[in-house]
C-alpha cells in the first residue's frame, strides 16, 4: 500500500498527486476520445499478475549507450530476465540511442560484455536477431516519425515551433514565479494550416504530446494506484527537431510493436509514466504492467551515482567479484525472497523471484554486504576441484600483474590449493596477491610488519627451533609434506624443547611467510611443500647466524 501521504519528484520537479491510503480511485470508462479511444483513466486495471510469468510473457531491457553497465542497469536486466526465464518467456535486449548529444561510441559493446559476464542472457537483440529487427532504436526512426504524425493528425500532438531562448525564458518565469518550469503550450493553439505551412517552409520545430484534461491513473505492480492530476504532467515533446525521438514516444511505440506485457524499470520512470498510460490510449493500445524497482543509495542516503565510485558491473568485475555474487548481490537491492536464504545461483533465483516481495523503500548499496555475499560463493566454488581451477585461472593475471612471473611450479592446481587453504580467511580471491603473495614469492623479512613480529618471535627462539624443524623435515625429502606430518613436527619441536605449540608455531610461521596473519601454520606448510619450506628455513637461519 501507498503510504498516508506519497509523493515523488522529478528532475525538473513535477509531482505526483499524494492520495490517502486505503480509497482506490474509481475507473472511468466512458472519458472516450472520438478519434482514438482516449481515456484519462485507464479502462480497467491491468490482468498481468507480475511475478507468475506465462509462455507469453515479454519483457525488455532497454539501456542507453552512455556509459558503462551501472548496478541499477544490472538489477533491472535481472528482475527482466528472471521474470521471462519462470515459465518460458522472452527477454529482448534493445539499445535505445536517440539522445545523440550523450552517446558514447563503444558504450553498446561493453553493456553487451557486462551482460554476458553476469550471465544474463537475452531471446532477441542485437547480435542475436529476432521478429522485430531492428533492436537499436537508432535505426528505427521512420517508425517513429510515422507513428508522432499519426498523433498530430489526430490533435493528441502539435508542432512547436518556439525557439530555445523562448523556451529559457518560459523557464525562467515560472521558477521566478515559483511554478514548476513547464511549457506554456503556445505553440498548441496554433491552426492546424499555420502548423502545416511554417513545416512546408523549413521552420524548425519540434512535436509535443497534447496532455488532455482530468487525471491519469498508474497501476503499478511495487506502488499500487498511483494518480496524477494531469494538468501537473507536461506536454513533453515526443520528435526533436533533429528527427530524433525522446525516450516517452520511441518506448512506447517500441513496446507495443514488439509485445512487451511487463515493463520493469527504475523507480525514476514513475513520473513519466502517466505520459506512457496517455500515449498508450492516445493509440488505442493496451498498455502493459508495470512496475517501478526502488532507487539504489549510497550508504549516506544520497542517490549512487556515477560519481559515487565504484557504481559500474566492470569496477567489481575488475576487483575479483564473481558474477554469480553480483547478480545475487543486486537481486536483493529492495527484493526479499520472502525467506531467510540470501545465496542464490541464477537458477536459484530464477525459482524464487518475484515481484510480489519487490519493496517500495529504496535500497542501501553496502560493500560489505557484497564482501560476504562474494566470500559465501567463494566457499561454494571451493567445494570442486573443477571451482578451485576456475578460480586459480581467473586470478593467475593479477597474481602475475602484481608479484610478477610465476614459476613452473605454480600450476593452476597449485594456486587452486592455496586457495583452498586460504578460503575462511579471504573474501575475494584477489586477495591472494594482496594478502599471502608469499605463496609465489619469498618473503624479504624487511616490512615494517615483519621486524615487528621478528621482535615479538625472537631470534633465540628461531635458532632453538628451526634445526630441529629442518631435521625432521629433510627426513622424508622424497615425500610430499602433508598437513597431518606438519602438525606432529610442530609438536614434536615443542616438546623437545619444552616448549608451547604456540611459540613454535610462531617461529614456522615468520620463518615461511613473514607475517603474523595466515592460514593455520600445518595448512600452510603442506600448501608451501616440503622443498619451498625446507629452502625458507635454511635462508632464515642464515639471517639469524650473520
Amino acid at each position: 500500500m501507498l503510504a498516508q501521504r506519497y509523493r515523488l519528484f522529478t528532475r525538473t520537479g513535477h509531482a505526483l498527486l499524494s492520495r490517502p491510503a486505503g480509497q482506490p480511485l474509481r475507473w472511468n470508462a466512458n472519458a472516450v476520445c472520438r478519434n482514438c479511444r482516449f481515456t484519462t483513466q485507464q479502462s480497467s486495471p491491468p490482468t498481468t499478475t507480475l511475478g507468475e510469468a506465462s509462455p507469453t510473457t515479454r519483457v525488455r531491457f532497454a539501456p542507453s549507450p552512455t556509459g558503462y553497465l551501472h548496478l541499477g542497469g544490472l538489477r533491472t536486466a535481472l528482475y527482466n530476465s528472471l521474470l521471462a526465464r519462470q515459465d518460458g518467456g522472452k527477454c529482448i535486449l534493445r539499445i535505445e540511442d536517440t539522445d545523440q548529444t550523450r552517446y558514447v561510441p563503444g558504450a553498446t559493446e561493453s553493456l553487451i560484455r557486462a551482460l554476458d559476464w553476469a550471465g544474463v542472457k537475452f531471446d532477441e537483440g542485437p547480435g542475436i536477431g529476432g521478429p522485430h529487427e531492428p533492436y537499436q532504436q537508432s535505426k528505427r526512426l521512420e517508425l517513429y516519425k510515422k507513428h508522432a504524425e499519426t498523433l498530430v493528425e489526430h490533435d493528441h500532438a502539435y508542432r512547436c515551433f518556439c525557439s530555445p531562448e523562448r523556451l529559457s525564458l518560459v523557464r525562467l518565469e515560472a521558477q521566478k514565479s515559483g511554478r514548476t518550469a513547464s511549457y506554456d503550450r503556445k505553440c498548441s493553439n496554433l491552426s492546424k494550416q499555420e502548423s502545416q505551412e511554417r513545416a512546408e517552409k523549413g521552420e524548425s520545430y519540434v512535436i509535443r504530446m497534447k496532455i488532455p484534461d482530468g487525471k491519469t491513473v498508474v497501476h503499478d505492480k511495487v506502488h499500487g494506484k498511483v494518480e496524477f492530476m494531469n494538468k501537473e504532467v507536461d506536454d513533453s515533446v515526443l520528435m526533436k527537431s533533429d528527427g530524433f525521438p525522446t525516450y516517452h514516444l520511441a518506448n512506447v511505440v517500441d513496446d507495443h510493436l514488439m509485445g512487451i506485457t511487463h515493463v520493469i524499470r527504475g523507480q525514476e520512470w514513475l513520473p513519466s509514466a502517466p505520459k506512457h498510460v496517455i500515449l498508450y490510449n492516445m493509440f488505442g493500445w493496451k498498455e502493459p504492467s508495470f512496475a517501478h524497482v526502488p532507487l539504489l543509495l549510497n550508504p549516506d542516503k544520497s542517490k549512487l551515482s556515477k560519481r559515487s565510485g565504484d557504481v559500474n558491473v566492470e569496477d567489481y568485475r575488475d576487483k575479483g567479484y564473481f558474477p554469480e555474487a553480483v547478480v545475487n548481490f543486486v537481486a536483493l537491492l529492495g527484493w526479499h525472497p520472502g525467506s531467510t536464504e540470501e545465496i542464490f545461483d541464477l537458477d536459484g533465483l530464477t525459482k524464487a523471484f518475484s515481484l510480489k516481495n519487490i519493496q517500495q523503500s529504496n535500497a542501501v548499496v553496502l560493500r560489505e554486504k557484497l564482501d560476504w555475499i562474494n566470500k559465501m560463493h567463494l566457499n561454494r566454488r571451493a567445494e570442486t576441484k573443477e571451482g578451485l581451477l576456475d578460480m586459480a585461472a581467473m586470478v593467475r593475471p593479477k597474481i602475475e600483474a602484481d608479484l610478477g612471473p610465476l614459476e613452473k611450479e605454480h600450476t593452476d592446481e597449485y594456486i587452486g590449493q592455496v586457495i583452498d587453504t586460504l578460503k575462511e580467511r579471504i573474501k575475494n580471491v584477489y586477495d591472494v596477491p594482496t594478502l599471502c603473495g608469499y605463496y609465489f614469492k619469498n618473503p624479504t623479512y624487511t616490512s615494517e610488519e615483519s621486524v615487528a613480529y621478528l621482535s615479538k618471535v625472537g631470534t633465540d627462539t628461531l635458532l632453538k627451533v628451526l634445526p630441529k624443524a629442518l631435521s625432521e623435515l629433510k627426513s622424508k625429502s622424497d615425500m610430499p609434506l602433508e598437513k597431518e606430518e606438519a602438525k606432529q613436527i610442530l609438536k614434536d619441536t615443542a616438546d623437545e624443547h619444552k616448549l608451547k605449540l604456540p611459540v613454535v608455531m610462531n617461529a614456522l610461521r615468520y620463518t615461511v611467510s613473514g607475517v603474523k596473519v595466515g592460514a593455520g601454520v600445518p595448512e600452510t606448510l603442506s600448501t608451501l611443500g616440503r622443498k619451498c619450506v625446507v629452502d625458507r628455513i635454511e635462508r632464515v637461519l642464515e639471517r639469524c647466524k650473520a
